[in-house]
């Protein structure tokens, strides 16, 4: 059984600000679809205490899976509401050089 979903006016802009990228929106709504059939098992837990001061979910999408939407999952009215999609943030590169004198490379 699939549940109410909502999106955030943000998460609207997000979306139409790539309209031309028909992969990317594609596999967003494919993503959540599937993850509002059982949206705990589908998603991952976050903390984002500049969205929420409570425990948020998120699930993948894109070609390598290299967005994320984070999203409020409520049990007793069995609603979710996308409140943000993002990039995933690169990797991080280890420095070539020592980041403190004295250390080695």
């Amino acid at each position: 059984m699939r549940i109410k979903v909502e999106l955030h006016r943000d998460v609207v802009a997000w979306l139409f600000e790539r309209r031309r990228q028909d992969r990317l929106i594609d596999s967003f709504y494919r993503q959540l679809e599937k993850v509002s059939t059982e949206p705990i098992t589908n998603s991952e837990a976050v903390a984002d205490p500049g969205l929420s001061r409570y425990m948020l979910r998120f699930f993948t999408f894109g070609g390598s899976n290299e967005y994320i939407a984070v999203f409020q999952y409520n049990v007793g009215k069995d609603r979710m509401r996308v409140l943000k999609c993002r990039r995933l943030k690169p990797a991080r590169r280890p420095s070539s050089g020592p980041s403190e004198p004295g250390e080695p490379p």
